[in-house]
């Protein structure tokens, strides 16, 4: 260490040459520690902090600028430090040469040799307290300096990363007024042509306005030919609902007729079953007679030719011969009831066989039937929902007249064949009348021929087996 070192060899020097000691050199310690306290001054980079600011360097990129000043800043650093310790070693010969002076100089002003030495002694012994006061305070400021050296380190880091993070800000800065910049311009760019926009739809709508209008005023007589339009087209669907409903009600009743001549067919079915059942039994009970009166017989033929082999004359044979014979009679009349009943049990069973063709027909056209009361609910269902649909909202149509529509054919007022009346619409009594509106059911022509082939002109009754006809061309 140079500031403890250089006390020592005063010393040295000293004890040498001179064995006096005047109390006026006290202050030469103060010089040593000035230098001391200079050296400590003086700003030194560790290398620890080397290598953070090292780090530090390499996380970001100097600027020339910066490093052209910190080039500047360390050669001024180095300049400075050197011009100190100049002046500091030339104080310290200075103040060397003044104490080696003093101390001859009161060791010359002294004879006796042990006051000499008295001085010289004290005087060391001063300085050795001095060195080790200085030592403790060099060690002190050591540790002084190398905490102060730590939180300049720290700070230094800091430092860099606060310097960082400002260039990092910085460029955040530079980028967010550039984006704000963008967004503004693009704002005024949108508002501009969100403007056009809003001018170019205000004069659409105020056009469309215009036209609407002028539409208005000359469609007035228009709307009056579409109302009454629409008044004569609910006055038909009016029509349609009534003349469907009269056909539903005629359906109903053909339906009810056939569930009664099932129900007929039915009963004779059975009647046919149990009497077919008891000349099942008569059959049985004959054949059972039968096989008893040819047992009989049997036993009598031979009871007979005992008979005739014991009396071996000829009293009992005409008795037995007149009971064959009646035997015989029985027996031919019960073949002929049984050939009868065979016949009629044929008979029976053909006209079983009928009638179960009969009721299965009679099943089958029942099915057609229903399904096409199901069918003509359906449209009639239909037709309501149209006729809703017509009373609730008006209809826009053509301006032309609906007899000319009609008269092409289009598809709300039917084709010609959907025009002809319809007469086979029963009423509640039964009776088959004429309806006044337009038939537009899927059968209305095979109605009004099946109404000319049975010549009803509009009021007797009809009998079951002109409307199972009826019914049949229906169906077909």
């Amino acid at each position: 260490m140079p500031t403890t070192e250089t006390p020592k060899t005063t010393v040295h020097e000293s004890q040498a040459g001179q064995p006096e000691m005047n109390e006026k050199q006290a202050p030469v310690p103060s010089k040593t520690n000035l230098k001391v306290t200079s050296s400590k001054t003086i700003p030194s980079v560790s290398p620890a902090n080397a290598k953070k600011n090292g780090a530090s360097s390499k996380k970001r990129p100097m600027d020339p600028q910066e490093l052209n000043n910190m080039i500047q800043n360390k050669i001024t650093q180095l300049e400075n430090e050197s011009l100190i310790e100049d002046e500091e070693e030339k104080e310290l010969a200075k103040a060397v040469k003044k104490a080696s002076k003093e101390i001859k100089d009161t060791i010359n002003s002294r004879d006796d040799q042990m006051e000499k030495f008295d001085i010289i002694q004290q005087r060391y012994m001063e300085l050795f307290q001095d060195m080790k006061r200085l030592e403790l305070d060099h060690v002190k400021l050591k540790k002084r300096n190398e905490q102060l050296q730590k939180e300049k380190d720290a700070a230094r880091s800091d430092l860099s990363k606060a310097n960082l993070l400002k260039h990092k800000f910085e460029n955040i800065c530079r980028e967010l007024q550039k984006e704000n910049k963008r967004i503004k311009e693009e704002s005024k760019r949108l508002a501009a042509s969100e403007q056009q926009k809003r001018e170019e739809l205000s004069s659409k709508f105020e056009n469309t306005i215009w036209e609407i209008k002028s539409k208005m005023e000359e469609d007035t007589d228009e709307k009056k030919k579409r109302a009454e339009d629409n008044e004569a087209l609910k006055d038909k669907f009016r029509s349609f609902l009534e003349q469907y409903e009269l056909r539903e009600k005629h359906f109903k009743s053909v339906v009810r007729s056939k569930d009664l001549e099932l129900q007929l067919y039915e009963a004779k079915l059975q009647q046919q079953k149990q009497l077919t059942e008891q000349e099942n039994i008569k059959n049985n009970s004959l054949k059972e007679q039968v096989e008893t009166f040819t047992k009989t017989e049997t036993e009598l033929r031979k009871q007979l030719n005992v008979y005739v082999d014991k009396n071996g004359t000829g009293v009992l044979i005409p008795q037995m011969t007149k009971k064959t014979k009646k035997l015989e009679k029985e027996n031919s009349s019960i073949k002929g009831k049984c050939d009868i009943m065979n016949k009629n049990i044929l008979e029976m069973a053909e006209e079983r066989a009928r009638d179960q063709k009969a009721i299965e027909d009679a099943k089958k056209k029942q099915a057609k039937l229903v399904n096409l009361c199901r069918a003509l609910q359906a449209e009639r269902t239909v037709l309501k929902k149209k006729l809703e649909s017509f009373e609730l909202t008006p209809i826009r149509r053509p301006s032309t007249p609906i007899s000319s529509t009609c008269e092409e054919g289009s598809s709300d007022c039917g084709s010609t064949e959907d025009t002809a009346p319809c007469k086979c619409t029963e009423d509640n009594n039964g009776e088959v009348s004429e309806m006044p509106s337009q038939c537009f059911c899927g059968i209305d022509r095979e109605c009004f021929e099946v109404g000319q082939k049975l010549d009803v002109p509009g009021g007797p009754d009809l009998e079951t087996d002109s409307v199972i006809e009826r019914d049949e061309l229906v169906v077909n």
